[in-house]
């Protein structure tokens, strides 16, 4: 009896930890898997917003779409500010596909409303100089790779679904460092277009499987403009389609 009773102040902790989620290591360690896990699904849709307010003005853009994180597939609709029609852009491997003439198109029946473009031909100045559409949503699920001082901030139902909410500190520089090597550098030009240079505060919502279904990052910039980016992802392992237009129907942009 005397052993029983030096147990139960033991097993009485353990309960509570279990109750409570464990401790800070243990809320840290999900995040801590949260992008490789994210990315082992192989493909997911995602939904993508960012929000600027300027001067009390709020400028608006959003994507949805279906993406992989193994390979170059992809296919986004965007709405950007400024209005105009959406955005279609489908990425198969080296080449890149827009509805980029389709207003043009709408006038001029003599013009194509598709292009194509084989990326491994763009001078690689070019290509610095200009995001990369696929980064830019894949650093989304990537940032959980950056975060230090992880904080689980409790258990909410979602659609029925039980998801995990973390909060933590994300260091830009560390969030491709676990990611494929031939992802980082992009990644990495993702994070400083889209976040603060400098740590920011981070909001993650993780399933039971470990993967990031939500991110939310609020930050001001240095001229204190206010950026909100809200990114989530679903379905996943769901199918990519990248059927485009018959190539008569496609304008090939590929410089020569």
């Amino acid at each position: 009896m005397p052993r029983v009773r030096r147990l139960l102040p033991i097993l009485l902790l353990v309960l509570a930890l279990a109750a409570c989620g464990g401790s800070k290591q243990a809320a840290s360690g999900g995040l801590a898997t949260a992008s490789s896990r994210t990315a082992v699904s192989g493909t997911a849709k995602f939904t993508l917003s960012i929000k600027a307010t300027i001067d009390g003005s709020a400028v608006l853009s959003s994507e949805t779409g279906a993406l992989s994180f193994t390979d170059r597939t992809a296919h986004f609709y965007k709405l950007v500010p400024g209005g105009g029609l959406p955005q279609e852009i489908v990425l198969d491997g080296p080449y890149a596909y827009t509805n980029a003439n389709v207003e043009a198109a709408l006038k001029d029946p003599s013009v194509k409303a598709w292009t194509k473009l084989d990326t491994r031909r763009v001078p690689a100045g070019d290509r610095k100089s200009h995001p990369d559409e696929l980064a830019h949503v894949r650093a989304v699920a990537y940032l959980a790779d950056g975060v230090s001082g992880a904080k689980r901030i409790g258990v909410e139902t979602v659609a029925g679904e039980r998801i995990t909410h973390f909060r933590g500190i994300v260091d830009p520089a560390r969030v491709a460092a676990k990611a494929p090597a031939a992802d980082r550098a992009a990644l990495l030009a993702a994070v400083r277009n889209d976040y603060s240079s400098k740590p920011f505060a981070a909001d993650f919502w993780l399933d039971d499987g470990g993967r990031v279904r939500r991110v939310l990052v609020d930050y001001r910039t240095a001229g204190g403009t206010r950026i909100v980016v809200d990114g989530g992802f679903s379905d996943f392992g769901a199918k990519v389609d990248v059927r485009v237009p018959p190539s008569g129907d496609i304008q090939d942009i590929t410089p020569k």
